[in-house]
């Protein structure tokens, strides 16, 4: 018996010890997984290309490759912009300054698209400063020289009474209608394939309505587009010229005697007048005199003499009575 039991004590013994080895190595293994699963991670992350950091625009481009601020690549968008302008000028010479707007265009790779003169001759008057001249000119110049158009166009004006100028962003619009464009085209691919694919008459009748309703969509889309380039290209400025208004009415070019005479013309003319007034009035009285005039001519023609020697036989009779 006390050997079974010492047989038995050394199994337990032998039981134990495995156990414990076996739960010491299951620590191990465990502890050890995970700085093996993190190298993992890291070898992993290693691995993976690094996202290129953003700026506060959320611009990866504008950073330099070392990860700092790239001063010589700033972010450019491409915005668009119709831009017009109207001005007001005083000019010395109309028609001369016309020429300059003309030529200040041009240089400035524009062109003209709209021009009227106007020359209004005062009919009193046969010299120069009796003459009002006018114009409106329009010119079309690249966007980029707007401004030195107009810089350009003020030094043209002896004065310059007003200047109003318009600036309207279409970007959002434009951006839009290529975006729209886009689609429509990838559309009308599409309709392509279906065409060439279809078997009966009825589809392709169908298919060809479609695609040409998507061609004429693209059609007014392009066009509106092709609008919109050609506005925000080219600046539009209306110049509307006029004499100053000493000039227009004449100056101080006439001296004192030619003043005089002036005066003494406009008041022979008023005396012509009054004296061609009174003639008529009196010409009219006379007309309306003319015909109880004549009535009394005709009267005193038939009965004047019997008038005359009835008038006569009165004044010799009262005496005669008297004396009776």
């Amino acid at each position: 018996m006390a050997r079974g039991w010492t047989k038995w004590q050394r199994l337990g013994v032998v039981a134990l010890a495995g156990g414990a080895l076996l739960v010491a190595a299951c620590g191990g293994n465990d502890s050890s997984g995970g700085p093996s699963s993190g190298n993992d991670f890291g070898a992993a992350a290693r691995e993976a290309p690094a996202a290129a950091p953003a700026d506060e625009t959320g611009d990866p481009s504008n950073l330099a490759p070392d990860g700092g601020e790239s001063l010589e690549q700033p972010q450019v968008q491409d915005r668009k912009i119709v831009r017009t302008a109207t001005l007001e000028l005083q000019v010395e010479n109309v028609l001369e300054a016309v020429q300059q707007i003309d030529d200040v265009a041009a240089a400035a790779g524009g062109f003209v698209s709209a021009s009227n003169v106007f020359v209004d001759s005062d009919q009193n008057s046969e010299d120069q400063a009796g003459r009002t001249q006018t114009a409106s000119v329009t010119v079309r110049v690249p966007a980029d020289a707007y401004s030195a158009v107009m810089s350009q166009l003020r030094g043209i004006a002896r004065d310059t009474v007003s200047e109003t100028s318009d600036a309207s962003e279409v970007t959002e619009e434009y951006t839009d209608l290529q975006a729209r464009q886009r689609n429509l085209a990838a559309t009308e691919a599409r309709y392509i394939e279906l065409l060439n694919k279809a078997a009966t008459i009825d589809e392709i009748l169908t298919v060809q309505d479609r695609l040409n309703q998507v061609r004429l969509e693209i059609e007014q889309v392009t066009g509106r587009i092709n609008v919109l380039n050609n506005l925000t290209d080219f600046a539009t400025i209306t110049a509307r010229l006029s004499l100053p208004p000493a000039i227009a009415r004449g100056g101080d070019n006439q001296n004192w005697a030619e003043e005089a005479w002036q005066a003494s013309w406009e008041t022979s003319k008023d005396a012509m007048v009054a004296l061609g007034t009174v003639a008529i009035v009196s010409g009219v009285l006379l007309a309306w005199l003319a015909v109880p005039a004549l009535v009394l001519f005709a009267i005193w023609r038939l009965f004047g003499r019997r008038i005359t020697e009835f008038a006569r036989g009165q004044a010799a009779g009262q005496p005669a009575a008297k004396s009776e």
